[in-house]
């Protein structure tokens, strides 16, 4: 099924190369840069964000599109961007895609248009001003850099959401410096393991390079595969200080719901199986998962939370199934290529 486009992007966009890669370019004094924001029932986050997104385009020293990509909302999102919003481009889909496969959808038009960056933000972020240019001139001075992220602060600003991804021993990908208070936080521009998806900007000529997002990842995860896999390929994800955006965090899932903890199990065994070390990964995907059949569920049992049970059976069959087949495509054909541009 194919995206509805409420508004046609202004101008005629430039004819793409037919066939292979684009050659490397240098960043353009004011280089295209597609905004996109996520949203699924999320009217009532989405006038925050693109108030921001908007004052980033007028100071932002960019030719920038906005466009909302909506997974299939019935909340009154389409008339919400109408009327308030009508410079936006709207993306609506026939249903709820999930993150990764919706953000292609963005991701691939945005490359059809030729841009150079595509800046990708969650409808419960609000972007303090200054973000885009902070991340366009790291990227201007890294062109290496791949995937750039700011400071992510939770909402009340005083403390940090992250300043990018860790993983630890087992493959558990987090957010660096998580619930740190700002006032503490003594850390400068760096290279990371990652960028957390929430509020991030690709470089086009990456994501050419490595592919989008994998679209066997419905939430959660899909940014630390594409963070692993432009590693890899020899791009470094960059974390920039100045680049600050404050996050209402988990409004979409809810934070500890069941949902986002079978999907974040699942996508973790899935992420283990692909990235670490093969001896290391036959290992720990079974350990991993049996532990969340054999310990957590019957923990969440006893503690009278059913639900939460449910999903770490859940998470740990499903989670070992996806890692076997993705373990199955990594002997073939080594760790695969996101989707396609």
């Amino acid at each position: 099924m194919s995206p509805t486009e409420s508004k046609p992007a202004q101008g005629s966009a430039p004819t793409p190369p037919s066939g292979g890669e684009s050659p490397p370019r240098a960043q353009p004094a004011r280089p295209r840069v597609h905004v996109t924001v996520l949203t699924w029932q999320g009217a009532h986050l989405l006038p925050d964000c693109l108030r921001a997104v908007f004052a980033e385009q007028a100071r932002a020293r960019a030719e920038v599109e906005v466009v909302v990509v909506d997974n299939g909302s019935t909340d009154g999102t389409a008339d919400l961007l109408a009327r308030e919003f009508p410079r936006a481009t709207h993306l609506k889909l026939p249903e709820n895609l999930g993150y990764g496969r919706a953000n292609n959808e963005a991701l691939r038009r945005a490359l059809r248009s030729n841009a150079d960056f595509c800046a990708l933000l969650n409808n419960d972020v609000t972007l303090r001003p200054g973000w885009l240019d902070a991340l366009l001139n790291a990227a201007a001075a890294h062109p290496r850099a791949g995937l750039l992220c700011g400071t992510l602060l939770f909402q009340d600003g005083e403390r940090v959401n992250s300043t990018g991804l860790v993983m630890d021993a087992v493959g558990r990908a987090s957010d660096r410096d998580f619930d740190l208070p700002l006032s503490q936080l003594t850390r400068t521009d760096d290279v990371t393991l990652g960028a957390t998806g929430g509020a991030v900007l690709l470089r086009a000529s990456m994501l050419r390079e490595v592919g989008l997002f994998d679209p066997a990842y419905f939430a959660y995860y899909e940014d630390v595969d594409l963070s692993l896999r432009a590693s890899q390929a020899g791009w470094e994800s960059r974390f920039v200080r100045a680049a600050e955006a404050l996050h209402k965090f988990s409004a979409t899932f809810g934070s500890g719901t069941p949902l986002q903890r079978r999907l974040l199990g699942t996508n973790h065994l899935r992420t283990l199986a692909l990235h670490q070390p093969v001896a290391k990964a036959l290992a720990l995907v079974p350990l991993v998962a049996a532990f969340r059949l054999g310990v957590k569920a019957p923990l969440e049992l006893v503690r009278l939370q059913p639900k939460l049970a449910v999903a770490e059976v859940r998470a740990g069959v499903d989670g070992f199934v996806s890692a076997l087949r993705a373990s199955g495509r990594r002997v073939r054909g080594g760790i695969p290529r996101g989707a396609e541009p």
